[in-house]
């Protein structure tokens, strides 16, 4: 796996939260929502933007797990439209402001009604739970 200038910032994250984990008080902290991406499993499929045609506006990354695709994308602050993602079963429609969408194709199905979007500080994140195969077990 090639090396990500941000891999040590997320292991200062991730010794940050053991110590906040471990000064907490003993009755029973909930931490919900939380979710920290280094970098995608070994053998796993990665798309560089960058290798993209050059005539693109949207720039966007895409990162395959395990169990779900993450989507990310800056939004365009001076767009008129709201940004927003249509998922469909093998490809998402991205528009990140204005009129423009940017349609991107899937390896995998996605389970639809389990996917979702969230634009927040600029950016807009997308994940795309996959589709379990006949008589898989869903992890949830």
């Amino acid at each position: 796996m090639a090396n990500n200038p941000y891999d040590e910032m997320f292991k200062n994250i991730a010794r940050l939260m053991e110590k906040i984990l471990s000064e907490m008080p003993l009755h029973d902290p909930k931490i919900i929502g939380f979710t920290i991406i280094s970098g995608p499993p070994e053998g796993a499929p990665y798309f560089d933007p960058s290798e993209g045609d050059e005539s693109e506006e949207s720039e966007f990354e895409v990162i395959e797990g395990d169990d779900y695709i993450y989507i990310t994308a800056a939004v365009d602050s001076q767009a008129k439209g709201a940004a927003y993602v249509t998922f469909q079963e093998e490809s998402v429609t991205l528009c990140t402001g204005g009129d423009e969408e940017t349609v991107i194709d899937l390896d995998c199905e996605i389970d639809v009604p389990h996917s979702f979007y969230n634009v927040q500080h600029g950016v807009i994140d997308a994940v795309c739970r996959k589709k379990s195969a006949p008589g898989e077990i869903a992890h949830p």
